[in-house]
């Protein structure tokens, strides 16, 4: 007997004398001898006038059969080739295999019989036998079948319980699917192997006493080195949990429930629990549970630990709060005008879910009339509401905290309708522009009621969309389809006091118009506001109203309407310099985007010593320097500055945002002179002048800007002279004032004094008080 192995590692692998290396490569065909030779009805040929007879050289049909297509890892899986003419056994001739896609070859023994060893992991395969012909027989038949690889040991995946007497067995087989009777196998169990001998059947078992937990089994057979995993599950004989707890709740026991090996509940049987430390003989009831009191435990971590009679032991931990937070468990509502009585329910409880002892109070608001309740036992409430016309009302709960309990509120709907029939109505156009994301809208009423929180479907080219409706009932979904008729359906589901709508509505997707924006305003500017002036159009030239239009300038953005005749007419502030402003629609239902640009300049009119001046500085180096009080590069500054400014690309965006952050963060409070310096201001959250000084300079030569101090007497809004520091930051050739100390300011405006009537004392790299 010639045989071949088929490895389960065999992938895409040709054997010699194969024919093709897959199914579709397979094409068997008879052959045929060519003949020239005209035929006559005779047996006989006759050249040159010599006579010779015809001998007969056709080739005898073959055939493949198959026992069973049944095998055991490892084993034989065989085929037998016959003569179909005389049924008798064809031997050594080749037989081709194809199985699982992968090619092999193998020859007949003296019964005709070809035989692979399947070396393939238990399961399915397909495959395909072929002789292929030789000289003298034809090609057979395809023998097309599914093989079954089945496993040499059998068992399963166990579960038991803690000392639960269930063993875990496994039957063993060796390749033709004989049990190996009396023979040593391994069973590996939790990473330790143990050896045990078979029976007479085959089965090996082992007890399997450990902790609860799930193992996983590996048994192997020796015969043929298949290896079976499989998981054994051991349950603890104690139910028990720990949690956590309000003081003064509900929850007054604790209870942990006990089990049998059998997993049957240990009934009316002594147990321990030891609570912090001291030992409770208690008796299970007929379920198996035993409980403690724990009404009296204080604030803090308990721990319990609950011994059952078989020597299982579980430890559990309670933790318990002397204040929780709370919350009302409790839905919106639907009524018909006709319901009667109408009641609202709720129940109070706190952050674990734990009910709250009874008794307490909580106020019910509803229609402008506020009651009165108290939780029963459960946490549990209800109010019946007084006789309402159809609308929409909104119930506020309301608790004071109390005890252990902190206050919570929460509010939710109570609709009331007049009737069950729902009706959508679209609320929006039908002809929607391709690719502008235009919403169709819906709203969904009963009444002239608005239906609130409810699903409505869409259904849009065969694709179904669910939405909910918001406070005014409608529900909207963008229409994104490419140009053409269509026909959407929108549906609400029927509910106990609500019937079911369906509605069909046909829709348009049209082509949009192209528009055009043109610059109509100046480019250069004196001081702020800076006033631009943009026209949009068609591409006729039409003008186009009613429509929103955006510039960006200097990280800003401003919009403006455009007005009757496309106008749209923006106001920015940006201090002085050039800048790139970026014009653009971003489209509409009816209209494509468009944009444009231009460069601005932005001159100072009037300078004004110490507020705004020109730069004349060469060498900025010093302003850019750390000092005593002004700590450039501080971890927490700098970490505050890059937080500030890491989606700023310009010098004044960056030095508007530090300003912002300083006076916004930092209250300020009256004293002389330095106190703090920029840290110790940063982390007092406060400053005068000075100090607030310290840290707007620290802050902005951290971003790499160059920033200094100024010194003056200023005649403030109050009428009073004082000292004042504040600062100036360079921005492009220009220095901008900075002064945080009051809100009216803003960065490169100075309002809470008089800035045309001052006295300038200094401007200071390193500010000497």
């Amino acid at each position: 007997m010639s045989i071949s192995a088929v490895q389960a590692s065999d992938v895409n692998i040709t054997d010699s004398n194969t024919i093709g290396s897959s199914d579709d490569a397979i094409q068997i065909g008879s052959e045929s001898p060519a003949s020239d030779v005209e035929s006559d009805n005779s047996n006989t040929l006759s050249t040159d006038n010599e006579e010779k007879v015809l001998e007969d050289n056709s080739k005898n049909q073959t055939e493949l059969t198959e026992p069973t297509n049944t095998v055991y890892y490892k084993g034989s899986y065989d085929v037998t080739l016959k003569d179909s003419n005389t049924n008798g056994s064809l031997a050594n001739k080749v037989v081709n295999f194809v199985i699982n896609k992968v090619n092999y070859t193998a020859k007949t023994d003296d019964n005709g019989i070809a035989s692979l060893n399947l070396t393939l992991n238990p399961g399915k395969y397909s495959a395909i036998a072929y002789f292929a012909g030789d000289d003298a027989f034809e090609a057979s038949n395809n023998l097309t079948s599914t093989i079954e690889v089945l496993p040499t040991i059998k068992a399963s995946d166990i579960t038991k319980y803690y000392k639960g007497s269930t063993q875990y067995s496994a039957t063993f087989y060796d390749s033709d699917g004989k049990v190996l009777a009396n023979r040593d196998v391994t069973i590996t169990v939790n990473g330790k192997a143990y050896t045990r001998k078979t029976n007479s059947n085959g089965v090996a078992s082992l007890p399997i006493d450990l902790n609860p937990g799930t193992y996983k089994v590996i048994s192997t057979n020796p015969v043929n080195g298949y290896k079976l995993t499989t998981t054994f599950k051991i349950l603890p004989t104690i139910d028990a949990k720990g949690f956590k707890k309000a003081l003064g709740d509900n929850l007054n026991k604790f209870t942990a429930k006990f089990y049998k090996s059998n997993g049957k509940a240990l009934a009316n049987k002594y147990v321990k629990l030891e609570l912090d430390g001291k030992t409770y003989k208690v008796k299970t009831d007929s379920k198996g549970k035993a409980k403690i009191s724990i009404k009296n435990l204080k604030k803090g971590k308990h721990t319990i630990v609950c011994y059952n009679t078989d020597g299982y032991k579980k430890t559990v931990k309670i933790k318990i709060y002397s204040k929780v937070s709370t919350k009302f468990i409790t839905s919106d509502y639907t009524f018909l005008t006709g319901d009667s009585p109408k009641y609202i329910k709720a129940t109070l409880k706190d952050d674990f879910d734990h009910v709250p002892s009874s008794g307490k109070v909580v106020k019910i608001n509803f229609n402008g009339k506020t009651y009165t309740k108290k939780t029963n036992g459960k946490g549990e409430f209800s109010l019946k509401l007084p006789s309402v016309k159809k609308g929409l009302y909104t119930v506020k709960y309301t608790f004071d905290g109390k005890d252990a309990y902190k206050a919570s509120k929460a509010s939710y709907l109570v609709t009331v309708l007049s009737t069950k029939n729902s009706k959508l109505t679209v609320k929006s156009t039908t002809t929607f522009g391709y690719g502008a994301g235009t919403q169709l809208k819906v709203q969904a009423t009963a009444g002239g009621v608005a239906l609130v929180k409810r699903a409505l479907t869409f259904n849009i080219d065969g694709k179904s969309y669910t939405k909910t409706t918001d406070n005014n009932g409608f529900a909207s979904i963008p229409i994104n389809l490419d140009i053409g008729n269509y026909t959407v359906k929108y549906s609400i589901n029927k509910e106990s006091k609500l019937n079911a709508k369906s509605v069909t509505l046909p829709i348009v997707v049209k082509e949009r118009n192209a528009t055009k924006i043109t610059w109509k305003g100046e480019t250069s500017f004196s001081d702020s506001p800076q006033t631009i002036k943009v026209l949009l159009t068609d591409t006729n030239g039409k003008a186009i109203s009613g429509l929103t239009v955006k510039a960006t300038i200097n990280s800003k953005t401003y919009s403006a309407t455009t007005d009757s005749k496309g106008y749209a007419t923006i106001k920015a502030y940006v201090p002085v310099g050039k800048y790139n402003v970026n014009v653009k629609f971003s489209g509409s239902n009816d209209y494509l985007a468009s944009s444009t640009s231009n460069t601005i300049s932005v001159t100072v009119s009037n300078y004004i010593k110490g507020v705004i001046e020109k730069n004349t500085i060469k060498d900025l180096t010093a302003y850019l320097k750390s000092s005593t009080n002004c700590q450039v590069g501080n971890s927490k500054i700098k970490s505050l500055v890059n937080s500030l400014t890491k989606d700023l690309t310009s010098d004044y965006a960056k030095a508007e945002a530090i300003f912002d952050y300083v006076r916004d963060s930092i209250s300020y409070s009256f004293y002389y002179d330095t106190h703090y310096g920029a840290v110790g201001t940063l982390n007092a959250g406060r400053g005068n002048c000075v100090d607030q000084a310290h840290l707007l300079v620290a802050m902005y030569r951290t971003a790499g800007l160059a920033a200094r101090y100024v010194h003056g007497s200023c005649t403030f809004s109050s009428g009073s002279t004082y000292g004042h520091v504040w600062a100036q930051v360079l921005i492009g050739d220009t220095w901008v004032c900075a002064d945080p100390t009051s809100t009216r300011n803003s960065f490169g405006k100075i309002v809470n004094w008089n800035t045309h009537s001052y006295s300038l004392h200094s401007r200071y790299a390193s500010l000497p008080f």
